[in-house]
């Protein structure tokens, strides 16, 4: 949509607190079935974000 972005952090350090602080209500996370891992690789966070944003766009414009 407009207006949007989409903000990656590193994947040893993340997203710089202070953005993360300042902008706490607009984040989301990518549910993890299993407690053990921590987090997904920057690679595969990003594709899945990708396309769900290209999905919601494309539903949108139907």
């Amino acid at each position: 949509m407009n207006n949007d972005y989409l903000i990656f952090g590193s994947e040893t350090t993340g997203i710089n607190e202070n953005i993360l602080t300042a902008h706490w209500e607009l984040t989301c996370t990518i549910p993890m079935k299993n407690p053990s891992i921590r987090s997904l690789n920057l690679a595969n966070s990003v594709s899945i974000v990708l396309f769900e944003a290209l999905r919601q766009i494309n539903e949108n414009q139907s």
